[in-house]
């Protein structure tokens, strides 16, 4: 029978078992599974260490993350990492430049089929909205004028000059007006506009370059300071090691191959404004100018030397425009401005010309256009019957029709208030 009581649990009256206890030279019996029989100080200090050290992994693990995306540490000692960066850096001193009035250039640049091939001085001051004047001349030759002005650049010259150019069979064509020179026939780009602030401005921000590409040289010295390098690709940009508001101006620099090495200089607000009024006093040279890819003809058709009524003579030429460059280019079919202007002699005294024997046309290149002009002489003496007459035309072409060349005053005008509004860059 049972009572309602488990087989298996303890008689309730009966005394408590013994603890074992060890003989002498047995082993310890184990703790307890459980821990319960630890020492609460000693669970305390392993928790302690336990944490110390996930904290102290969390802290390298943000440490190698911060390094691998912001590359090495500050070098001013900051310990923030994008304030002393390559890339910081040059994203400062490009915030710097982007709305920079004006700025001065000074060095050298290569030119194509120069004489000698050595390396033009250049003097320029470029605006924020890619006006420019200045000169570029060859070693120990006389200097070419630049104007630069809505991505178009423009040299004026004597032979001399032109010829230090490589253009000695042009040189005395060249001198007798302003040319407009096209990106390929002596710079690789327009001037004006790649050293314009804000394209000056891209370049140093170099967006298009990973960092690894960025590298950084020993300071070297430029003028009275020294300037730091910063290798981006195939360019050098050489950063000031004094600081702006927390940016470093850009001194010089140096293009892909060496091809230019340029001085960079901030203006003063008087330089500034001086560069604006010069600017637009140089601006009429380029009315007059020419384009080298360009070559004009005539053809005499009827000169009625000796053979006119005697107090009239009709002449008449024929002009034909030629364009140098590649067909591929848009400009080999663009019309091209010709002026003209006749000059009628009778016996070596000038005569009245009709007033249609000068002013300008427009002739495409490959095509020709006749062009007449009447000469009128006075009344002759008694028994004479014919008079000597000698007529010439002048021709030439013309870069700019006049409704360009006015357009490009009427931005000069505006460009000089855009520069204007522009604040000054901030000096140390």
């Amino acid at each position: 029978m049972t009572d309602g009581s488990s087989p298996l649990a303890p008689d309730s009256g009966a005394a408590p078992a013994p603890t074992p206890t060890p003989s002498p030279g047995s082993p310890p019996a184990p703790a307890p599974a459980s821990g319960r029989g630890q020492d609460p100080d000693a669970r305390r200090r392993s928790r302690r260490r336990a944490l110390l050290l996930l904290l102290l992994l969390l802290l390298l693990a943000t440490g190698v993350l911060l390094w691998f995306f912001n590359g090495p540490g500050s070098d001013d000692g900051s310990g923030d990492d994008s304030n002393g960066s390559p890339r910081g850096d040059l994203t400062r001193a490009a915030a710097l430049l982007r709305d920079a009035p004006a700025l001065h250039y000074t060095g050298t640049m290569a030119i194509t089929g120069a004489e000698g091939g050595e390396d033009a001085r250049v003097d320029l001051i470029v605006s924020n909205p890619a006006d420019a004047l200045g000169t570029l001349r060859m070693p120990d030759r006389p200097a070419l004028d630049y104007v630069g002005i809505d991505g178009r650049s423009f040299l004026r010259g004597n032979t001399e000059a032109w010829q230090s150019l490589g253009m000695a069979e042009k040189s005395k064509v060249l001198a007798k007006n302003p040319s407009m020179v096209q990106p390929g026939m002596f710079f690789s780009q327009d001037l004006a506009t790649t050293l314009a602030p804000p394209a000056l401005a891209k370049t140093v921000a170099a967006e298009d370059v990973p960092d690894e590409k960025i590298t950084v040289g020993k300071p070297i010295t430029v003028g009275d300071h020294t300037c730091t390098p910063f290798h981006i690709d195939d360019t050098t940009v050489c950063l000031s090691d004094e600081r702006v508001d927390g940016a470093r101006f850009v001194d010089r620099v140096t293009f892909p191959g060496g091809s230019a090495v340029l001085d960079i200089k901030a203006l003063s607000r008087q330089e500034v404004e001086r560069f604006s009024t010069d600017f637009r006093s140089k601006l009429p040279l380029i009315r007059d100018a020419v384009d080298p890819r360009i070559k004009v003809t005539n053809q005499m058709l009827r000169d009625y030397k000796g053979a006119c009524a005697p107090t009239a003579c009709v002449f008449t030429t024929r002009v034909t425009v030629m364009f140098l460059g590649t067909t591929s280019d848009p400009d080999a079919s663009k019309p091209v401005p010709v002026t003209y202007s006749w000059a009628i002699d009778r016996d070596g005294t000038p005569v009245e010309v009709d007033p249609e024997c000068s002013g300008t046309l427009l002739i495409k290149p490959g095509e020709s256009e006749d062009l007449s002009c009447t000469g009128t002489g006075p009344s002759v003496g008694s028994g004479a019957s014919r008079g000597q007459y000698t007529g010439k035309i002048t021709i030439s072409d013309r870069a700019l029709t006049p409704k360009e060349y006015d357009r490009l005053v009427n931005l000069a005008v505006d460009n000089s208030e855009k520069i204007a509004a522009l604040p000054d860059l901030p000096t140390a």
